[in-house]
């Protein structure tokens, strides 16, 4: 029989390797672009949500080059992340002359709620709580978008678009 490294005789680790890689690229790029666009057509509030949504994915980086981040337990470093990205969503949700950011706040409550399935029931597989948290931003990121078009439509059709549901001051 011929020798084997141990590392060939263990099943491949979805955490690892290459597909990771390319699944953080993409999404930086979509990410980018995204934003770019939120901040080339979007009001004040889908400018404030692309800021959050990049200062997340730089808080998130910089998580994985101090401390590679396993998905075994909770990463309580990424939910800390997470609960600052939530509030930042739901200021966003709450002063917004708009419906979008309801929505995005409850599709990243739900990547937060999984950090609790993490923590109530550890026998969760790692990819899945891996996957479960990071494959919620791309609805995030469609949202976005919908909701910077359909603001750039509205200031096209109607020449304004107020962005915040309470009164900036005396008129």
């Amino acid at each position: 029989m011929a020798a084997t490294s141990r590392s060939s005789r263990r099943p491949p680790d979805r955490e690892d390797g290459g597909a990771a890689v390319i699944h953080i690229l993409i999404y930086y790029a979509v990410a980018l672009a995204t934003c770019s666009f939120a901040f080339r057509h979007g009001g004040m509030p889908e400018r404030a949500v692309a800021v959050a949504f990049l200062l997340a994915a730089i808080g998130s980086s910089m998580l994985a080059f101090t401390a590679r981040p396993a998905f075994r337990s909770v990463d309580g470093a990424l939910l800390s992340v997470d609960l600052v990205l939530l509030a930042g969503l739901v200021a966003v949700a709450l002063f917004a002359n708009r419906f979008w950011p309801i929505w995005i706040s409850a599709l990243h409550l739900l990547a937060i709620a999984v950090h609790g399935v993490r923590a109530y029931d550890p026998s969760l597989v790692p990819w899945m709580y891996a996957a479960a948290i990071s494959k919620i931003a791309y609805p995030m990121l469609a949202l976005l978008v919908a909701g910077t078009e359909r603001h750039r439509r509205r200031k096209s059709s109607y020449g304004i678009d107020p962005d915040w549901s309470i009164p900036s001051g005396p008129h």
